[in-house]
């Protein structure tokens, strides 16, 4: 009996001795990561996803990662207010892709509704509407393919010609629209109906056309780069070791793909093509701005 006594003594004052020990010697809290000794540590970040941050240790909210600290003169804490830093592994998440700025035509298609006019065994018009802002697109001699609903089985060839019977441009826009009308002369008339071939050249008909235009060499960034803002258009350019610096840009011509640059950019620039609206969370959520 005795002996069960002191046994039993031990295990309490051993117990007590731990619960002491601990209290005293506090285990790191969850999801600490090693902290480097004589270092500031400005704040701890996640790995996998940059703008979760927090003032102490934990776990990343979306893949449950410790969060790693961030020290006084890293990079990632750059005070650039312009410049967003990413780690290796942050990059590889938000899948991070670039293209170099290049000198290129400027592609762009240009789907235009109109009607056929004035249409005549000897002649006929394709007569459509441009918005101001195609107007750019729109040049003298271009050539375009013209079909119509009601003449599913043909394609028919309109030109825009400076010299002809019809003048090819409403010099004066419409105040409501912004737009005007332009006239492609046909070159195959007249325009038939099939089942009237030669007793009816009917005027007013539905007509449309895909015109495509293309600038000549020029400074282009494509159009998957392009972020937009209240105070404008903007890039991120990729200034190696995962920086990327927010850049405002001044846009020319829109095409399908790839849109003019008339000034931020040069030639040989990395701009990010994948991942920008990522980074750009990630610098709202550093500076504010």
């Amino acid at each position: 009996m005795k002996a069960k006594f002191l046994l039993l003594l031990l295990v309490v004052a051993g117990g007590a001795g731990a619960f002491w020990y601990f209290k005293t010697h506090p285990a790191p809290p969850a999801g600490a990561a090693s902290a480097q000794p004589g270092r500031k540590i400005l704040y701890y970040q996640s790995a996998m996803h940059p703008w979760i941050k927090s003032d102490k240790p934990g776990k990343c909210p979306i893949c449950g990662m410790d969060l790693v600290p961030v020290y006084e003169g890293d990079a990632r804490a750059t005070t650039d207010t312009n410049m967003v830093v990413l780690n290796a592994d942050s990059v590889t998440v938000v899948n991070v892709k670039t293209a170099a700025v290049s000198r290129r035509p400027v592609v762009h298609t240009l789907h235009v509704i109109g009607s056929i006019q004035k249409n005549s065994a000897t002649a006929a018009w394709f007569v459509f509407t441009v918005y101001e802002r195609d107007l750019p697109w729109i040049k003298i001699d271009q050539t375009m393919e013209v079909t119509l609903p009601s003449v599913p089985d043909r394609v028919y060839h309109a030109q825009i010609k400076l010299h002809s019977t019809e003048a090819f441009a409403d010099r004066t826009l419409d105040e409501m629209s912004d737009s005007t009308k332009i006239r492609a002369q046909i070159t195959e008339t007249p325009v038939e109906v099939p089942g009237f071939e030669g007793h009816a050249f009917f005027n007013g008909l539905h007509a449309e056309s895909h015109i495509r235009s293309a600038t000549p060499d020029v400074v282009a960034v494509p159009r998957s780069a392009i972020i937009s803002r209240g105070s404008g258009p903007m890039v991120y350019v990729d200034k190696s070791g995962g920086g990327y610096e927010a850049r405002p840009v001044k846009l020319g011509r829109i095409g399908d793909s790839y849109a003019e640059v008339l000034d931020g950019l040069d030639e040989g620039d990395k701009v990010v093509t994948n991942g920008g609206l990522l980074i750009d969370a990630e610098a709202q959520l550093t500076t504010g701005r």
